[in-house]
């Protein structure tokens, strides 16, 4: 692996972890499919059995954020969606954050 193709791959993690904090969201459509929307509503659908993706940079790079990141991303948006179903309170009262910000901040430690 060159310098660039490692550089690329690192990029696609890092962009992949923070799905969540993007505004991504997900929706499981069947066992073996989920659909990645970004905030501004493009949809991605992954393919849980074959590994793969319809975006472009999976296309390109046999790889992406969406596929990298599904996973992450649905946990936290089923905790979240969750918490709000407790009834519980959606800010931090100590921290002024939103409650998603902070389990995200505790996720990446």
């Amino acid at each position: 692996m060159n310098f660039n193709t490692a550089r690329l791959l690192a990029n696609i993690t890092a962009r992949a972890a923070r799905l969540w904090e993007d505004g991504y969201t997900l929706v499981r459509k069947s066992e073996d499919t989920v659909v990645v929307t970004s905030n501004e509503g493009t949809k991605y659908e992954v393919d849980l059995i074959f590994d793969s993706c319809e975006c472009p940079c999976y296309k390109n790079q046999g790889t992406c954020k969406h596929l990298e990141g599904w996973e992450r991303l649905e946990k936290i948006q089923a905790e979240y969606e969750e918490h709000l179903l407790a009834g519980a309170p959606t800010e931090d009262e100590e921290f002024g954050r939103t409650w998603y910000e902070c389990r995200a901040a505790a996720l990446a430690r």
